[in-house]
């Protein structure tokens, strides 16, 4: 639906963040897809699943291009000490992902996902500073870095909770990350109009 949202939008508009948010949406989707239809067809989760993580992994990247194409110059070149929160909260995660997975794909996905709520994290402050239309960006930033949270909250409790019931707390929050993914559709938006 978000992915439909976002092609219709950028139909309508002819504007590339757009097209990136729908690229973000479809390879995000093409990932899950390809996870939850081995699950149902064989019975496992894919114990090889580069598909998965290419297309997961592709889909940061789109939505770190889409921040990028949204900021302005001044907001990148902006610098705030609360930046450094970042890395404090994702490298104990990184360590905690070595150990139970895959090396290659835990480094590529959360230093992508650092670098993305280092980003939203300056854009955050940046646009919290701004009395123009600007200000309208704070939303977009705050969207996606609750997001990469609550990836981060999915990752770890898919390291100590095994379970197929729902006090597994692995399904709330994937369905809080889905609430948040249909949510990026309208502060894209905001922040298009921005």
């Amino acid at each position: 639906m978000a992915t439909i949202g976002s092609v219709f939008a950028f139909y309508k508009s002819s504007k590339q963040a757009y097209f990136l948010l729908a690229c973000f949406f479809g390879t995000f989707m093409l990932g899950s897809y390809y996870w939850t239809l081995h699950f149902l067809l064989f019975k496992y989760t894919p114990q090889v699943f580069y598909v998965s993580d290419l297309a997961w992994v592709a889909s940061t990247m789109f939505l770190l291009t889409l921040q990028f194409n949204l900021s302005t110059a001044e907001e990148r070149k902006f610098k705030h000490p609360a930046a450094w929160l970042v890395p404090l909260f994702c490298l104990p995660q990184l360590f905690l992902y070595l150990s139970h997975g895959d090396i290659l794909f835990n480094l590529v996905i959360c230093g992508l996902t650092m670098v993305l709520a280092w980003f939203s994290t300056l854009g955050l402050i940046y646009a919290r500073r701004q009395s123009s239309q600007e200000r309208q960006m704070q939303f977009f930033h705050s969207g996606v870095l609750l997001i990469i949270f609550l990836q981060y909250c999915l990752w770890t409790s898919s390291c100590f909770w095994v379970s197929d019931t729902f006090t597994n707390p692995y399904f709330w929050f994937d369905f809080l990350l889905t609430v948040s993914l249909f949510a990026l559709l309208p502060l894209t938006k905001k922040a298009v109009g921005s």
